[in-house]
């Protein structure tokens, strides 16, 4: 099995990878009339795949491993187990490519409201949890813990009209909006994989799991800080 990268975020005891699945000429997998997502997973309490396995995966890498089994489960449907000792990258994916895998025009709503989470109750009706968005209004912010000693990061941004302000749990860029926090002035627009989290204490957060920039190279950076989860 193969994707491209969108995601290699934060996730409790390790991190959360996702992208599209490509077919053999690496191009995206049209599914029900939208591109068919693909979250490796593992057999691990969270199902986070270990940091070291992937940490050197950025953001577009065409990563390529074997699958074991579907695993997925209520809005998680895109969840694949695969052999941890199959993973590796094999190129690229162009830039200029990702506009045909963008869902704005797809989905008038980030999962269906307009907050920044989803009651459990209602998450039996959703059938994906990873979603990409183009963005050209956004700006970050922080929030402050009195009990924690660096405030979290969020990505406040208007999709049809709303306005969102979500976590932001994309290591390579808090690495690097913690060396320069005006990292994104200046943008005209950004690309940003949205995933809706397992259901903690009856709600599902929505989180900022990868941001691309429009005219640049993400790359994963060493020395990153284990940011806190917003749960």
């Amino acid at each position: 099995m193969k994707i491209v990268c969108l995601a290699n975020s934060f996730r409790v005891g390790g991190r959360c990878l996702g992208g599209v699945e490509l077919d053999n000429n690496n191009n995206p997998v049209i599914q029900n009339g939208r591109p068919k997502w693909i979250r490796p997973v593992c057999n691990t309490e969270h199902e986070e795949v270990p940091t070291q396995l992937v940490s050197h995966i950025s953001l577009l890498d065409i990563v390529e491993f074997q699958p074991i089994n579907t695993s997925g489960h209520r809005h998680q449907s895109e969840n694949v187990l695969f052999d941890t000792n199959s993973i590796q990258v094999n190129g690229r994916f162009q830039l200029s490519q990702l506009e045909s895998l963008i869902d704005n025009n797809r989905f008038n709503l980030v999962f269906g409201n307009r907050g920044a989470a989803v009651p459990e109750h209602l998450i039996e009706s959703f059938t994906y949890s990873l979603m990409l968005l183009s963005l050209t209004e956004f700006e970050t912010n922080e929030r402050v813990f009195e009990n924690k000693p660096y405030p979290q990061i969020k990505l406040s941004f208007r999709h049809n009209g709303n306005l969102y302000n979500l976590p932001i749990t994309d290591p390579n860029f808090l690495n690097r909006y913690q060396r320069n926090n005006n990292l994104l002035q200046g943008k005209g627009k950004i690309y940003v994989t949205i995933s809706l989290a397992a259901p903690h204490e009856e709600w599902c957060h929505k989180l900022i799991a990868g941001i691309i920039f429009d005219n640049a190279t993400n790359t994963q950076t060493a020395n990153i800080v284990e940011f806190d989860l917003p749960f």
